[in-house]
């Protein structure tokens, strides 16, 4: 499963100046350089594909063309290149300089793993920087190797940019899937950790920054993209009882949001749909109950109490953030040949 770890950086953009430039400008200042950097630009009208070329010349291998996706433009951009291993970088994020050293040398330690992730630094709408992602989601000790399948069907602790996975398991899932405009990354860390094994690190590798208009923007379609995810899931026999529960639980969280979504902008008759759907017991009966109520109150009624801040609160559930745990090492992250030349683990 060993592999000299030479990487192809992927950089989809649309629309993306100035900050594709500095992206790309990380990637090239790696302490280990990359194989290749390929910018895949998905018909950009801002000349982000011109102003690469411009910038960086042959050090740069340009596609152009009209994805629609940024999982399509993603899948054309590793397609197109041809080292082991494929490092993913969004167009507004930007990598430290010890990146690809850093995991290169998890692999290094893990040979049989699939594909690595970080933790990242990121900056809010705001400005506000903040140290660590994993801070909000999870909790990790080095070293570590596993599958985090049930922790993904719980709370997705992955920043793409921090993701680099073998090219011959991106082979063996034909990458992201295209049919989904969003949670598309969420669904191929799923589909990675339900074949083999990943490694990770938790110093914060990348620096990851929402964007006026970015995907993380895009409430509604980002709350469809996972209800399309986790239907899916919660109706494949494959997986375990329990995973498949986690999932419809997860579907009807984001089915919940959608609704309250619809309800603050008085969209009522979608959001009683939407909270109908959302159902869930025992998670989710109250607060559906109460955002069903809220629905069917008069116009006038409604209009005056929807612009109350003790109303909405009333039928949003205060729910915590969700962490999960990533301890220990799976033995299978280092071939049974290599068995003496195995690092010390807890």
């Amino acid at each position: 499963m060993s592999a000299r770890f030479d990487a192809a950086v992927v950089i989809p953009v649309r629309d993306g100046l100035p900050d594709v430039l500095e992206a790309v400008a990380s990637a090239l200042a790696q302490t280990q350089a990359p194989a290749e950097i390929v910018v895949v630009d998905d018909a950009s009208q801002d000349g982000s594909g011109d102003a690469v070329e411009r910038r960086f010349g042959a050090r740069v291998r340009l596609v152009r063309g009209r994805f629609g996706s940024a999982a399509a433009a993603r899948n054309a951009g590793w397609r197109a290149c041809r080292a082991p291993f494929v490092a993913f970088l969004d167009a507004d994020d930007l990598w430290r300089p010890e990146k690809l050293a850093v995991a290169a040398e998890c692999f290094a330690a893990a040979p049989a793993a699939d594909w690595f992730f970080s933790d990242g630094a990121f900056r809010t709408l705001d400005g506000q920087l903040h140290a660590s992602w994993f801070g909000l989601y999870a909790d990790l000790a080095e070293p570590w190797c596993g599958a985090p399948l049930a922790q993904l069907f719980e709370v997705n602790f992955v920043l793409t940019s921090s993701a680099i996975v073998r090219r011959s398991a991106l082979e063996a899932l034909d990458g992201f899937d295209e049919r989904l405009s969003h949670a598309e990354d969420l669904d191929l860390w799923i589909r990675l950790s339900r074949r083999g094994l990943a490694t990770a690190s938790r110093r914060a590798l990348v620096r990851y920054q929402h964007r006026e208009g970015g995907l993380t923007r895009q409430t509604e379609s980002r709350l469809r993209g996972g209800i399309a995810l986790f239907s899916r899931l919660a109706a494949d026999v494959a997986l375990p009882p329990a995973l498949r529960r986690s999932a419809a639980r997860r579907a009807s969280l984001y089915r919940y949001k959608l609704a309250l979504n619809a309800l603050r902008a008085g969209r009522r008759a979608e959001a009683r749909g939407g909270f109908a759907s959302a159902w869930h017991f025992p998670e989710r009966t109250v607060p559906v109950a109460l955002g069903l109520a809220a629905t069917l109150l008069p116009p006038a009624l409604f209009g005056r109490l929807r612009g109350r801040r003790a109303a909405v609160a009333a039928v949003t559930p205060m729910v915590a953030v969700r962490r999960v745990v990533l301890r220990g090492w799976d033995d299978r992250a280092v071939p049974r040949a290599a068995g003496e030349a195995r690092r010390e683990r807890p």
